[in-house]
């Protein structure tokens, strides 16, 4: 097997032709056919299905092409860190965010990556949580910031911080008095508006989850979405309230399309932090950029720009 014929393949599903896939990587289109025979040969399976509206991946195709873009990465970061000076820090790092930090988060990240790291390229991605875990271990992102909630053991984890969640609802839906604190049996009398279990969605695992150990019995939910923006829209239009960390709808909050009100339990929380695959060796850039995310929050933390938690650490050293 050879590292042509792992670029090969990728450009060909990338393209969802051969064709295409022959110009991108400048070789004429019978040697691309060629080397994708001998791969397949190799490996004893077919990995591409071609026919006349193009060409699509197999069942081994797909899990080939998982570990194909992973190879290809890390060969990429190995080329970088050789080629990187001892002081320098540069190259690309694929960062993911979960959707619900992508918004607050994003944009501070961003701009202090520009301004202390500029020979870095930084990628964000904005990921349902469910797709963290697969991204990190193919090695197709390089860290996330996270939860610690059911984490694979090939999964390193450094807690940033630790966030409440908030019962949150309309106004004009909202049964309680400015300032109320909830009970548990308050917070889960009505049916929420929730993440949905099909996308592996960790906040609603950890309510569950305490809610369970409590004895309090959830009511089925009124809705559920695979958006925290769509779900905050629901709320707002008096679908029925939901439970979330306060930061992630910090915005509406202080327009007043929402009210919030504290949930009276201590283990009613989430922890965040950075994520990074042991499979991986990690690069300087990779490194830079996990230290950075734990400066921005803590610094965010500390101005007051990220309601309802309690920092842990300064991220990584």
């Amino acid at each position: 097997m050879e590292i042509r014929q792992l670029k090969y393949f990728v450009a060909i599903l990338d393209n969802g032709s051969l064709s295409g896939a022959a110009r991108d990587v400048f070789v004429a289109q019978s040697a691309l056919s060629k080397q994708i025979l001998d791969l397949e040969k190799e490996l004893g399976v077919q990995l591409l299905h071609r026919s006349h509206s193009g060409v699509t991946a197999t069942a081994p195709g797909k899990v080939f092409y998982e570990y194909a873009q992973g190879i290809l990465k890390h060969l990429q970061d190995a080329r970088n860190a050789v080629l990187d000076s001892a002081q320098a820090v540069s190259g690309p790092v694929v960062a993911a965010l979960p959707q619900s930090v992508a918004s607050p988060l994003a944009l501070p990240l961003l701009r202090e990556v520009a301004t202390r790291y500029p020979q870095v390229r930084l990628n964000l991605n904005e990921e349902l949580t469910g797709n963290l875990f697969e991204q990190l271990l193919y090695g197709r992102i390089d860290l996330a910031l996270f939860t610690d909630a059911e984490l694979p053991p090939e999964i390193a984890f450094t807690p940033l911080l630790e966030e409440d969640f908030y019962w949150l609802c309309a106004p004009a839906d909202d049964p309680w008095p400015a300032g109320q604190v909830l009970d548990l049996e308050q917070a889960f009398a009505r049916p929420l508006v929730w993440p949905g279990v099909a996308h592996g969605h960790c906040t609603r695992a950890i309510v569950e989850r305490v809610a369970a150990r409590h004895g309090v019995c959830a009511a089925p939910p009124a809705l559920e979405v695979n958006s925290v923006h769509i779900l905050k829209s629901a709320v707002q239009a008096g679908l029925g309230p939901t439970l979330m960390p306060l930061n992630l709808a910090r915005r509406e909050l202080e327009e007043g399309r929402l009210t919030a009100h504290r949930v009276d339990c201590p283990a009613l929380y989430r922890t965040l932090g950075i994520c990074v695959s042991t499979r991986m060796p990690p690069t300087p850039a990779r490194e830079a950029v996990a230290a950075l995310i734990g400066e921005v929050v803590n610094c965010m933390g500390e101005q007051g720009q990220w309601p309802g938690s309690r920092r842990l650490s300064n991220g990584p050293t």
